[in-house]
């Protein structure tokens, strides 16, 4: 089934909290699902449905925990995973049990997850969305990879936002198991929008991910800006925009997505970490580019390489 098949349904949706790409990325679904009749439940913690109500003020929204899960400092996303196993694996028991009562007592028909195991139903059809049906790990990490497998099966469909040739994820969204997924193409909020014809500012810095790498990000982008480049918008975290107001440099708090959205569509250049929202969203606008890598994530790095070697 492909989202623009679905009509006059209820449909309760939930974005994985582990970065805002996930939020941004179901924005053109739930545009679709408006459109096509559907009556819309979002799920998730304050910070995604404040984003989700700037684009949308007049759906069902549902407060919904999100998953317990610190990045830490060496950048071993599989460590910090171990460490942090069996808090996730409660969250996502008792996730199990919260959805089952959000189908009934909002009378669901179909429950759609963007990389959240623990949010389906066995009462309704359950769809979780991901670019990742493969994890890139390493060789002594099967033991994640594993478990990655099981929890997809346990939907009764994958939808993968790429294209059918995975040409955008490359070896994460290919389909070696027979799992059963469809390929939706790419979300990008950009999608929603006019595109702007004019381009009135020079370079636009996108800061996302855990704060501990936004910062070593923030302080070589600084260093980077020409003399040659008058009109430089940073877009950042609050917490970051507030330490840095000084500079010659103006820095943007991205807690307005919409006035966001507006500069980047402004932009000349666009310099962003390579995470899988962000490229398609760079897909989407067209814009010259530059993508570096988080430091220690896996994923980030091996989009980088591909598309890295795509640009050569």
């Amino acid at each position: 089934m492909y989202p623009n098949e679905i009509y006059k349904k209820r449909i309760l949706l939930s974005p994985l909290n582990w970065g805002m790409g996930h939020v941004a990325r179901c924005i053109p679904l739930v545009k679709l699902f408006i459109e096509n009749g559907n009556t819309v439940f979002v799920a998730g913690n304050k910070e995604q449905l404040r984003v989700f109500k700037s684009y949308f003020p007049d759906i069902n929204y549902i407060e919904h925990d999100g998953y317990p899960f610190v990045f830490g400092k060496r950048g071993d996303f599989s460590l910090d995973l171990f460490k942090q196993f069996r808090k996730l694996k409660k969250r996502l028991f008792n996730e199990l049990i919260v959805v089952d009562s959000l189908v009934e007592s909002n009378k669901i028909d179909i429950v759609i997850s963007d990389h959240r195991y623990g949010f389906r139903s066995e009462r309704v059809h359950s769809i979780v969305m991901t670019h990742q049906l493969n994890l890139p790990l390493r060789w002594f990490e099967g033991w994640v990879q594993k478990i990655h497998y099981k929890q997809l099966r346990k939907f009764n469909e994958i939808w993968v936002p790429d294209s059918s040739d995975s040409s955008f994820a490359g070896n994460l969204s290919i389909n070696g198991l027979n799992f059963n997924a469809t390929y939706i193409g790419i979300l990008s909020r950009f999608s929603v929008y006019e595109k702007i014809s004019e381009k009135t500012i020079d370079k636009v810095i996108i800061l996302s991910g855990p704060a501990i790498y936004a910062k070593v990000f923030l302080h070589e982008q600084l260093l980077s800006v020409s003399q040659d480049e008058q009109n430089v918008v940073i877009i950042a975290s609050q917490e970051i925009a507030d330490l840095h107001q000084n500079s010659t440099v103006k820095i943007l708090a991205s807690t307005d997505w919409k006035a966001c959205d507006q500069l980047i569509l402004s932009a000349k250049k666009i310099v962003v970490r390579s995470g899988y929202s962000s490229l398609m969203d760079l897909v989407e606008l067209k814009t010259p580019f530059q993508i570096t890598p988080t430091p220690g994530q896996r994923e980030q790095e091996y989009l980088f390489d591909l598309w890295y070697r795509k640009t050569l």
